[in-house]
C-alpha cells in the first residue's frame, strides 16, 4: 500500500512538473519570465567575461606583432634610403673634387663571384648600356681602381677585380717612380721592379696611380698606398708593399671609364 502510494505521489509531481513547463513554454512574454532570463543572461555573461576579455588580449598583441614587424621592414627600407643618400652624397664629393677628364658610365653591383682562379663583380649594364666590348678600368665613388671589365654581353658585364691574384697593373707616383703592382693577399700587394735608388724619395702612405693611358686605364686612376719600404741585400729591387685603396668588400655602385 506505501509503495502505490509512492508512485502516485510521483505521478502527481510528474504531472504538476510537465504542467508548469508547459505554461512557462507558453509564457515567453511574460515580464517575470523576461526578467528571470535577463538575469541568467546577465550571470552567464560575467562568468565567461574572462574568457572574452583574454580573445581580445590575444587579437589585440597578434596586432601589436604585426606592427613590429613592419616597423622592423620600415626601418630597414629606412637604412636602405640612407645608404642611397650617403652614396649619392659621396658621388658628388667625387664630382666637384676630381680634376680628371673622364668620361663615366655608372653601373650597380648585382653580386661578387669567387672561385679559386679568379673574383669577378657582376654589373646590371652591358653592351646596349653603351659599355665597350674591350677591356676598361672600373673605379669606385672615390675614384679608386676597383678592377677592370672582363666580359661585357648585351645587359651584363663582369669585372676583373684588384684583388685577383692575376691581377697586374703598371703604377707610378707623384715623383713619376714606376713600377708594377701585383696583387698578393688580403687587401695588399707588392710593387715590383723599383730600382733601389728611388729610396730616398719613397715615403709609407704615399699613393700610387696608373702610370700612363693606354686602352684599358686612363692615367693617374689611385690603385694602392705604399705601407712598408725594405731594402733586401740579396736582391736588386727593393720590397714595397702596398695597401689597395678601393673598399672591394662594400661596393654598391661603380663608374667604367670610357675615354
Amino acid at each position: 500500500m506505501y509503495k502505490k502510494t509512492t508512485k502516485n505521489k510521483d505521478l502527481i509531481i510528474f504531472i504538476i512538473c510537465c504542467f508548469i513547463s508547459l505554461a512557462l513554454f507558453f509564457s515567453k512574454d511574460f515580464n517575470s519570465l523576461n526578467k528571470t532570463k535577463s538575469h541568467f543572461l546577465n550571470f552567464f555573461s560575467i562568468i565567461f567575461s574572462p574568457k572574452e576579455l583574454f580573445s581580445e588580449l590575444t587579437d589585440l598583441k597578434n596586432e601589436n606583432d604585426s606592427l613590429i614587424i613592419e616597423l622592423k621592414n620600415k626601418m630597414q627600407e629606412n637604412e636602405i634610403f640612407k645608404q642611397r643618400i650617403r652614396d649619392a652624397q659621396e658621388y658628388y664629393k667625387y664630382v666637384q673634387q676630381s680634376n680628371y677628364s673622364y668620361t663615366l658610365i655608372t653601373a650597380k653591383v648585382l653580386n661578387h663571384s669567387f672561385s679559386a682562379s679568379s673574383k669577378i663583380l657582376n654589373l646590371d649594364i652591358g653592351f646596349d648600356d653603351g659599355v665597350p666590348t674591350n677591356s676598361k678600368a672600373v673605379i669606385n665613388y672615390n675614384g679608386n681602381l676597383v678592377g677592370r671589365t672582363y666580359f661585357v654581353s648585351n645587359n651584363r658585364t663582369q669585372v676583373h677585380k684588384i684583388n685577383d691574384k692575376n691581377f697586374h697593373v703598371f703604377v707610378k707616383t707623384k715623383d713619376n717612380i714606376k713600377g708594377q703592382f701585383t696583387y698578393k693577399n688580403g687587401n695588399r700587394g707588392i710593387i715590383e721592379s723599383v730600382s733601389k735608388s728611388f729610396q730616398n724619395q719613397l715615403n709609407i702612405g704615399d699613393t700610387l696611380f696608373t702610370s700612363f693611358s693606354s686602352n684599358i686605364y686612363a692615367e693617374d686612376i689611385p690603385v694602392a698606398e705604399i705601407i712598408s719600404i725594405k731594402n733586401n741585400p740579396a736582391k736588386h729591387e727593393l720590397d714595397i708593399a702596398a695597401e689597395v685603396l678601393a673598399d672591394l668588400n662594400r661596393l654598391r655602385n661603380v663608374f667604367i671609364v670610357v675615354k
